[in-house]
């Protein structure tokens, strides 16, 4: 159970990395796997790749796979640099990403476990936080963004949609080709919310946009006109708030003229309110 070697290969390719020691804990159930690293490691900057020494470094802990019924973990020494150009900067590791607190084998099973189930009943079979498993779908999400080809949508729909709690989120669909496929999806319903999706294009698929369908949402109306060129002549709003907006206006139109007439002519408009709202074919 604790021969080092066992997992050393059970873990894969570590390097710089080795498992120096395996301590299994029957009474709390767990399995924590020690690792060290090689010395006289040269390490490169994780953003301009510029080869240095390490500058200290900080003792991190991730979740990783069960080993049998045990919860294991991982304890490493993660190495800090100094690139001039970037500052400090904390090396990465090959079995998380960063700032995750779970391996990317961990991670890989929760999702799998999203597919057919909700975000509370996964948090619970892992026995980790919602918040925690809801950080797994969003780095989940930003993973398959990144994947994603870079392409031209001709033609997108925006939505709000309560996604309960008091949260809403903002779903931005292309509806190319008659096919419906979703390529945005954030948290909120304010003009922030949707100016993050278009600082995510390319001036290119922004000047390829051909219509934007919405509802009347001021917040997303100013967000279209800030960002996208020509957005004004883009915007087609959706016809069920355009009734609405229209309804409501012959409403006060008929509200404003039963007003001014006298009491008797008033009458005739008495009882007639949902009449001027009908279409034209159903007045028959």
């Amino acid at each position: 159970m604790n021969d080092i070697r066992v997992f050393q290969a059970l873990l894969g390719t570590i390097d710089p990395w080795v498992v120096e020691a395996v301590e299994m804990d029957t009474a709390r159930e767990t399995v924590t796997i020690e690792l060290g690293l090689k010395a006289g490691t040269v390490w490169g900057c994780p953003v301009c790749r510029k080869k240095m020494q390490s500058r200290g470094g900080e003792r991190r802990r991730w979740r990783h796979l069960d080993t049998q019924q045990f919860k294991t973990w991982i304890v490493a020494e993660v190495p800090t640099v100094r690139c001039e150009e970037h500052g400090a900067q904390q090396v990465r590791v090959p079995w998380a990403e960063p700032y995750s607190r779970f391996t990317m084998l961990f991670e890989e099973m929760g999702i799998a476990m999203l597919q057919c189930m909700t975000t509370a009943a996964m948090a619970r079979r892992l026995g980790i936080s919602w918040d925690e498993a809801d950080g797994m779908k969003q780095r989940a999400v930003r993973r398959g963004q990144i994947r994603q080809p870079a392409r031209m949508m001709k033609h997108l729909r925006v939505d709000e949609k309560h996604a309960g709690h008091k949260l809403w989120l903002t779903i931005v669909s292309c509806v190319d080709d008659d096919k419906t496929r979703v390529v945005y999806a954030g948290q909120g319903r304010d003009q922030a919310t949707l100016d993050a999706f278009w600082h995510s294009l390319s001036p290119e698929q922004l000047e390829g946009i051909e219509s934007i369908a919405m509802d009347m949402s001021e917040a997303y109306t100013n967000s279209v006109l800030l960002h996208v060129p020509g957005g004004r002549e883009k915007l087609v709003y959706d016809r069920y708030h355009v009734s609405q907006q229209m309804n409501k206006a012959v409403d006060e139109v008929r509200r404003s003229e039963q007003a001014a007439m006298a009491a008797e002519e008033a009458k005739t408009l008495k009882g007639t309110r949902y009449w001027w709202l009908y279409h034209p074919r159903y007045c028959n």
